[in-house]
């Protein structure tokens, strides 16, 4: 190339709109220019992303004590409940999953000694997912969780967004390696929540099937009887119904009347203790307003009594979107999955996963470029920042989430904004089940 021709280059715009002069340029342009298109859109996003991942990696490498962490909790923290009920399960200890004290007793024999308390909080039903676990060491185990989780996502990530950068972006959202480095289930409650959100229009028993699952986290589901109410979706009501009927009665049939009987019992009561007294890391990690609440040191009733408010308004944005004939499903669904953090009281910063697919979508269609890409950044920090904005009493998570939630309600339906640099028609755009937007 001459240097005229360099020259000519150098002043041509970063994203030319003529094909010919983006065939003319040099390989290393080119390259930029690819990454650009990829990383581009939403770098605020995307660095957000890595920091967290960068996190992550610390607390593995870094932040350890052979096999505990920094704070004398087994590395992947919550995931030494999901192992050692898994081997207690196949011990015929079953009756001991639900009682606290004998729980934290095999956790302490089969693992270490020195472990603060945990207890198993989930119905019977979880007892089907962390069977497998019965059968491995705990880091194979945790390995094996990790990457479970990740997969059972991506048929979800790739039923919500038609593009490939942007199912990557959500795939490495912050709540991802959130849920690794706690060693929690919220890839899987968020694979059902999302693909059943987006199957409802096109296959509505399957998306009853799959959101029935979620009875084995039951505080995920808790708008979903507004949203079949409000949309009149009886035939995904009535598949979630048989699913949730199927999934009780061979749980009771697997694990037997003790599991339940210790479910209502022990289990709910030390929950019930823990809602009410529980400190630390517990609080933090809850975006709702009743855990704002508590972290602000307020009591039990007062924190429950602001919560209610944020439950009415998302159940009533819910019915409202719901209702609507004229609303692209993406939206319809995109404010179930910030309503949901909003409405229930005992939700946790891995559960997000939903709230971050929520995010791309505020961001993708406000018309509004710097309001909804502050909201979607604000949503998708929350589930690493919250924790220090609660243990310094600034809880603000619950007002973050319900803002979104809102901002999403009453944007319009046509709305999609295109990236700057990139002609209208050609910017990658989120269309679950391909529907128009």
């Amino acid at each position: 190339m001459a240097a005229s021709d360099d020259a000519e280059w150098r002043r041509a715009p970063v994203l030319p709109s003529d094909p010919a002069a983006r065939a003319a340029a040099p390989p290393p342009v080119k390259a930029l220019r690819a990454i650009w298109r990829v990383l581009g859109p939403g770098a605020w996003l995307w660095e957000l992303s890595l920091i967290s991942w960068a996190l992550l990696a610390s607390y593995f490498l870094i932040g350890r004590e052979g096999h505990l962490d920094w704070t004398g909790h087994a590395l992947g923290r919550d995931f030494i409940n999901s192992w050692t009920a898994g081997h207690m399960l196949w011990l015929g200890q079953i009756a001991d999953i639900f009682d606290p004290r004998r729980f934290l007793g095999h956790e302490r024999a089969l693992f270490d000694r020195r472990l603060p308390f945990h207890f198993w909080s989930y119905p019977p039903p979880n007892l089907f997912l962390v069977a497998p676990l019965g059968f491995t060491g705990y880091f194979e185990g945790l390995t094996l969780w990790s990457f479970a989780g990740v997969l059972a996502l991506l048929p979800a990530v790739r039923l919500w967004a038609q593009e490939n950068w942007l199912r990557v972006l959500l795939v490495v959202s912050p709540a991802v390696p959130t849920n690794i480095g706690l060693g929690q289930n919220g890839a899987f409650t968020a694979a059902l929540l999302i693909s059943g959100l987006c199957l409802i229009d096109t296959r509505p028993v399957l998306a009853g099937a799959l959101l029935g699952l979620l009875i084995f986290k039951p505080q995920i589901a808790v708008l979903l009887p507004v949203l079949v109410l409000a949309g009149r979706r009886w035939r995904t009501m009535w598949a979630a119904a048989g699913v949730v009927a199927v999934v009780l009665l061979l749980s009771w049939l697997a694990f037997g009347t003790q599991a339940w009987t210790g479910f209502f019992g022990p289990t709910l009561t030390t929950q019930g203790i823990m809602l009410k007294q529980g400190r630390g890391p517990f609080v933090w990690m809850m975006p709702s307003a009743y855990m704002a609440g508590r972290a602000l040191k307020w009591s039990a009733p007062i924190a429950a009594l602001a919560q209610v408010p944020f439950t009415l308004a998302a159940i009533g944005v819910v019915w409202f979107e719901w209702s609507r004939k004229d609303r692209p499903l993406e939206l319809r669904a995109a404010v179930v999955m910030i309503a949901t953090f909003v409405a229930s009281p005992q939700a946790f910063n891995y559960d997000l996963i939903p709230a971050c697919a929520a995010a791309l979508v505020l961001w993708r269609r406000d018309p509004i470029p710097w309001l909804g890409l502050g909201l979607a950044m604000l949503v998708w920090a929350l589930p690493v920042v919250m924790l220090g904005l609660q243990q310094i009493h600034a809880p603000v998570a619950p007002l973050v989430l319900t803002a979104a939630m809102i901002r999403l309600a009453t944007l319009p339906s046509w709305s999609v904004r295109t990236n700057r640099g990139v002609r209208a028609g050609e910017g990658p755009t989120l269309q679950p089940m391909g529907a128009a937007p």
